[in-house]
């Protein structure tokens, strides 16, 4: 599900900041900057801003019942771990990051044990929980993108058939953002639809040059 009037303002400050040349070297724009935070991965270990010092960050945002989107964005982030490691570029280089949207229900077990089934490299793809407040911040006011619960209940049915019925539903984009060294947006992705992974690998050749 989207929500459409953040999404939109995003796409208005890409064709600004376009615009304006807000570019380096390369001819990705900057499009702003990741917010400081501080949360937990996947392994109960504090993960904070301060770790993407110095490398390139591809990241986007998951929670483990989703049924819609999720199941289509993990499996493409995976293939970028594949190729990343295939370059020997995986974690001193480049850091893949997977924000929880649902953090009151994901804790570092289950997004731990939602990283294993999809063979995540724990020490460079980090999936990330804490307190809805900070996950906000980060996504729609440092990001500029869709996120939030809706008090409605919502029923889906798992991959093995059970049902799970959720008190609320949660909505959020299915953007997958790349940032380079310096914690700057370069590059919004749709992971859900228009998937080009040979692009997203180039753009961060790009940002390593």
């Amino acid at each position: 599900m989207y929500r459409w009037p953040l999404e939109l303002m995003m796409l208005v400050l890409t064709v600004l900041s376009a615009a304006c040349g807000s570019q380096d070297s390369n001819d990705l724009p900057v499009y702003g900057k990741i917010p400081d935070f501080s949360l937990t991965d996947q392994m109960g270990q504090d993960f904070t801003s301060e770790e993407l010092q110095g490398r390139v960050f591809l990241a986007n945002f998951i929670f483990t019942n989703c049924t819609e989107f999720c199941p289509t964005l993990t499996p493409r982030m995976g293939q970028i771990q594949t190729d990343l490691e295939d370059d020997d570029l995986l974690g001193n280089e480049v850091i893949l990051l997977s924000f929880s949207v649902d953090p009151a229900h994901d804790t570092p077990n289950i997004l731990r044990s939602y990283a294993e089934k999809h063979g995540v490299n724990h020490d460079a793809w980090r999936f990330l929980t804490g307190p809805p407040e900070v996950i906000q911040r980060v996504i729609t006011d440092g990001l500029m993108l869709a996120y939030g619960q809706v008090n409605e209940s919502n029923k889906h049915t798992h991959e093995d058939g059970s049902v799970h019925i959720h008190e609320y539903d949660v909505f959020h984009t299915n953007r997958v953002v790349l940032g380079d060294r310096a914690g700057r947006v370069r590059a919004y992705y749709d992971g859900a639809i228009d998937w080009d992974a040979a692009k997203v690998m180039k753009d961060i050749s790009q940002l390593l040059d």
